[in-house]
């Protein structure tokens, strides 16, 4: 995430715009993490909006403004489980009541050379657990460190990398299946 550390002090400090500037940086990667978790364009915004809320709220009692990133990212995820758990025992990125991706996503994956495999790692990655899907889209999508994810998500760093390794030997062996 690319956002200002002085725009963190100065919101720590109840100023309004530079949450504001805050929340214009960060929106977009927020919205597209949620979206790969959730697989649903709606739910994912309405989480992002839960999540922004929540930030406003108690970013003054945040300690260190280094933390930002990994507080932030820790209320995203625990509130995308939370909707997981609520809505979706079974999930799937293309199962029938999914929405399409947004037209920034559509555009983005487009302008991959190869359509057809983003759509079967979208599909790989679909056939994960809902906490692997968040470790893979954590550490590969968004290139968190082990030990960042492991702070987010409340593990241990060791076991992030052994759940990232059989994510994607799973993944790899769907993809291979495919070819």
């Amino acid at each position: 995430m690319n956002y200002k550390e002085k725009d963190v002090k100065n919101a720590m400090r109840h100023d309004k715009i530079a949450f504001e500037s805050l929340y214009r940086d960060i929106n977009t990667d927020l919205c597209k993490m949620a979206l790969y978790m959730l697989g649903n364009n709606q739910i994912a915004e309405e989480i992002v909006s839960e999540t922004v809320l929540d930030a406003l709220i108690g970013i003054t009692k945040l300690k260190d403004e280094t933390r930002f990133e990994a507080w932030i990212l820790k209320i995203l995820t625990n509130k995308c489980k939370r909707r997981m758990r609520e809505k979706y025992h079974k999930f799937s990125v293309f199962n029938p009541n999914a929405q399409e991706f947004d037209d920034s996503l559509n555009q983005q994956l487009c302008q991959e050379k190869d359509i057809d495999a983003t759509t079967d790692v979208q599909i790989a990655l679909s056939k994960l657990q809902p906490k692997d899907r968040m470790i893979v889209t954590l550490c590969v999508v968004e290139g968190y460190k082990s030990h960042e994810v492991a702070d987010v998500l409340s593990m241990n760093p060791t076991t992030v990398r052994s759940r990232l390794n059989r994510s994607l030997a799973k993944m790899r062996e769907y993809l291979e299946v495919k070819e």
